[in-house]
């Protein structure tokens, strides 16, 4: 089509003089790519969208060209580029709203935190009501508790990566499954037009441990992890349950959009008794103009979370929840506007009442961060964000755990930018659960006494009591020496109920040690002229 306009032209160039009519046909035909150019940009074909602008631009000079130019930079994750072309058009606070914040996220996305601050602060005074942009705002001028624990994570890429993208690594029995667009020897090569690059397949890798270095794995060469389940198209993530048996995994629909593009869709599949797997039915809430993806479900295939840009949610692409009720799967719920925001919310991972996620909207380091947030008898918390080195100002995101709970894998492009997406392995020392206290119950008569004398409280119940979500975890008695041990059984904010012998309570805090090595011998002293009933 593009190149029958191009013969046109050539044609009419030469025969025609240079009359208002030519001039009109010209004009025509640079309209005619600025709407196929913009027709790629609405369907996320970035690299044909930027190619064309540039070719329109070559032609005519236009701002309003060249700020389609920048915005295509951003969304390819090309962020220097994109910068560049702003700061030409950014005097004067001229930029359109929407390129101030791209402008913004640019920035954070190479690391120049000073001048995004500056860019939000501009965005802020025509959208002054933007809560989360006073949060970026806030989080870029406090940065130093993003590196608070960095010594206490250990972070490297896995052996398995290479030049393309490798993403969304998850442990599947005694290897890995993982996705990746490396490619393969085959006699016709079909290429993602989005990613100008071959479409993602899934990978399994065996691991082993690693002599070189304690707490990491070593990885053997990768292979196809199932080809019946791959795509013509792109396939994957997979999220796996009932011990490895079943799986829901994403496959690129079949049919095509109305605009011609593909949106991706969830599988449930079976393994076989010869090892295969064998696709069991499509989720009933698939759609054919929107995607679903970046599934997590609990071990006995009850509870699906994912990422979808399904209508009526809060921006681009919003995190859901849906339950296995008699065998039918709920109407996905939106886990609302504390989790989701006006931008993407993706590859969330539950785990002992966290949901891990990542997000471009929450503030951050910059692109995409890791965040968790506690699950309440209410409903979720605000998110935390999980800090360097699991975050930088690249794209870090599809954080899952072990059956360790300190041990990983997540994604991130840190290495080269764009959508060069790596896996990363890493191992923390930041406290893991279950976790077991052992201390010694203790009480003193009065609380203004001047004596420091402490004596040993023998025989008291004690109630380790979850007062986020108001549940009772635990019980246990002392001895006669007052000696006790808890079991702490997942992360979040406790308190102790403690009954003496005289039946009396009270409550007492408890403060979980942050990380290993502050385990210690905890003393619990109870004031007896306090030591009154809540």
């Amino acid at each position: 089509m593009r190149t029958a306009m191009k013969f046109i032209f050539t044609i009419l160039a030469f025969s025609i003089s240079a009359s208002g009519h030519c001039q009109e046909t010209v004009f025509d035909l640079l309209k005619s790519d600025i709407k196929l150019a913009d027709n790629y940009f609405r369907n996320k074909d970035y690299h044909r969208a930027l190619l064309l602008y540039r070719h329109i631009v070559k032609k005519n000079p236009s701002r309003d060209v060249e700020l389609k130019i920048a915005r295509s930079h951003h969304f390819l994750k090309q962020h220097d580029k994109a910068v560049s072309i702003y700061e030409k058009h950014a005097r004067n606070n001229s930029l359109p709203v929407n390129d101030l914040y791209y402008y913004a996220e640019a920035q954070s996305g190479t690391s120049n935190y000073t001048k995004a601050v500056e860019t939000y602060q501009n965005y802020l005074s025509q959208v002054p009501d933007d809560d989360l942009i006073m949060k970026k705002i806030w989080r870029l001028n406090n940065l130093q508790y993003l590196y608070e624990d960095s010594m206490h994570y250990s972070v490297r890429p896995v052996q398995f990566n290479t030049g393309y993208g490798e993403l969304c690594a998850i442990p599947f029995r005694n290897g890995v499954v993982f996705m990746s667009n490396r490619k393969e020897v085959q006699p016709i090569e079909n290429l993602d037009a989005v990613l100008h690059a071959p479409f993602y397949k899934v990978y399994f890798s065996k691991t082993h441990a690693d002599s070189t270095r304690e707490g990491f794995l070593g990885f053997e060469t990768p292979a196809i992890f199932n080809r019946e389940l791959q795509s013509k198209f792109h396939a994957g993530p997979f999220a796996f349950y009932d011990n490895s048996r079943k799986m829901v995994f994403v496959s690129t629909a079949d049919k095509t959009t109305q605009d011609g593009g593909r949106v991706l869709q969830l599988y449930f599949a079976e393994s076989t008794s010869d090892g295969d797997w064998k696709i069991k039915y499509g989720f009933p809430f698939n759609g054919k103009n929107y995607s679903i993806t970046d599934p997590w479900i609990s071990e006995n295939g009850k509870v699906l979370y994912f990422s979808s840009d399904m209508k009526g949610g809060f921006g681009a692409k919003d995190l859901y929840r849906s339950e296995l009720v008699n065998n039918h799967w709920t109407k996905p719920v939106n886990l609302g506007e504390v989790i989701n925001t006006a931008h993407d919310e993706v590859s969330p991972f539950h785990q002992n009442y966290t949901l891990y996620f990542a997000s471009n909207g929450h503030p951050g380091l910059g692109g995409l961060d890791i965040f968790k947030a506690e699950e309440g008898s209410q409903g979720f918390m605000e998110p935390q964000n999980a800090g360097y080195p699991l975050n930088t100002s690249y794209d870090d995101f599809g954080m899952v755990f072990d059956s360790l709970s300190n041990h990983g894998f997540f994604s991130s492009n840190r290495r080269e930018g764009g959508y060069n997406d790596d896996v990363y392995e890493f191992e923390m020392d930041i406290q893991t659960y279950p976790l077991e206290l052992r201390g010694v119950m203790k009480f003193k008569e009065h609380s203004l006494s001047d004596s420091v004398e402490l004596k040993i409280m023998p025989n008291a119940k004690i109630y380790l009591i979850d007062y986020v979500r108001n549940l009772t975890v635990q019980e246990r008695t002392c001895d006669a020496d007052g000696n006790f041990s808890i079991v702490v059984p997942y992360y979040s904010k406790y308190k102790i109920k403690v009954v003496g012998e005289d039946n009396h309570e009270n409550i007492v805090s408890l403060d979980i040690p942050k990380h290993k090595k502050e385990h210690s011998v905890h003393d619990i002293v109870v004031v007896k002229d306090a030591f009154k009933s809540n």
